[in-house]
């Protein structure tokens, strides 16, 4: 109730603010304990108050994906109304943002979301940034060719080839670019001296890990008496508090693998949080195209072999080895994404 009675009222602030200034929309913010959306969403506000220092930043947060995260769900929770009272405030030149992620599978409702708003706002240019783009199920690809195409005014990003040659498969009459994720801007400008020593295991615990507890567990007794530790870019605790302190969380995660020699994981941010601290990350496989195809934005003659792809956890258990063997203790990536993507987004 109270969280319903918050979100009317950010409405109704934004109903009686004025109707002169251009403002810059930010939907579908995330509300969870995973670093890596929460990255995105700092360098999201980052990037915004740079290209646009003119405009007022306004963040309407998760008013469109249901609790129960059912298609269904979306009109019992007020959307409808909500969406009616944005269309009362939003004006035909202020700019729609939709928060970068994984909202464009059939196991997420983050595109329904970005749906309904195309819907009821479709003369605003809407931007959409960095999506994994994997839907499977003819009913959902059949809504979303329908729902996506054809909106001049709408800008997808995606975040990887394979995504970017589903959604032209999927959607005509809309513009596509091939961009990366938006946490990619941080890459080479921190910089780092702590020692480094052992193994870093960042690993995922959910249905997206394709290799099974004692597997890992095998590779770790092979590395042999390293120092290791295992953590998660997923935080366990209380949401509030991890979204209050969500910029220092962060930035502790990326210290703490600057102070190892290697970090093995299968989260694509765990690699990018490892890009940022000039880590070498070897990437393992997950059950989908997420990280085979992410990898693929670190080209060997920038990167070398700071970021490599393990097909199995034989290469990976050779691949760490040879890092651990080699004596260079201080990396330092270039600001590549940052320069030559990040700081070029007129097209938009």
């Amino acid at each position: 109730m109270r969280r319903s009675f918050r979100e009317f009222f950010i409405v109704f602030l934004l109903l009686v603010k004025t109707i002169f200034n251009r403002r810059v929309v930010l939907f579908v913010e995330p509300h969870h304990p995973n670093l890596g959306d929460l990255a995105q969403l700092m360098c999201t506000r980052k990037w915004i108050k740079s290209k646009y220092p003119e405009c007022k930043l306004i963040e309407v947060g998760q008013f469109f994906v249901p609790f129960d995260n059912s298609i269904k769900a979306h009109f019992f929770n007020f959307n409808v109304f909500k969406l009616l009272c944005l269309k009362l405030f939003v004006h035909h030149n202020d700019l729609l943002i939709g928060h970068s992620g994984y909202f464009f599978t059939d196991h997420h409702t983050g595109w329904f979301a970005y749906e309904l708003i195309l819907k009821f706002l479709p003369y605003n240019r809407f931007c959409i940034l960095p999506q994994t783009i994997n839907f499977f199920d003819p009913f959902v690809i059949d809504r979303v060719r329908r729902s996506f195409s054809n909106h001049p005014n709408l800008t997808l990003l995606c975040r990887d080839k394979v995504s970017f040659q589903k959604a032209n498969d999927f959607f005509s009459g809309i513009k596509l670019l091939l961009y990366p994720d938006i946490v990619t801007s941080l890459i080479g400008t921190y910089q780092f001296k702590n020692k480094r020593e052992g193994v870093l295991f960042c690993l995922r615990d959910d249905t997206e890990a394709y290799y099974k507890e004692d597997q890992i567990t095998t590779l770790k007794s092979k590395i042999g008496n390293v120092k290791s530790e295992q953590a998660d870019t997923t935080l366990k605790g209380p949401r509030n508090q991890i979204e209050k302190n969500s910029e220092k969380l962060i930035f502790d995660m990326i210290e703490k693998m600057s102070t190892y020699q290697v970090v093995i994981t299968d989260r694509y941010h765990g690699t990018i949080f490892s890009a940022i601290a000039s880590t070498p990350v070897i990437v393992l496989r997950s059950n989908d195209h997420k990280l085979s195809s992410g990898v693929n934005w670190f080209p060997k003659e920038i990167f070398g072999d700071m970021i490599q792809y393990a097909e199995d956890l034989d290469q990976a258990l050779k691949m760490t080895r040879d890092i651990l063997g080699t004596v260079k203790n201080e990396y330092n990536n270039p600001p590549y994404f940052k320069e030559n993507y990040w700081d070029k987004t007129d097209k938009f």
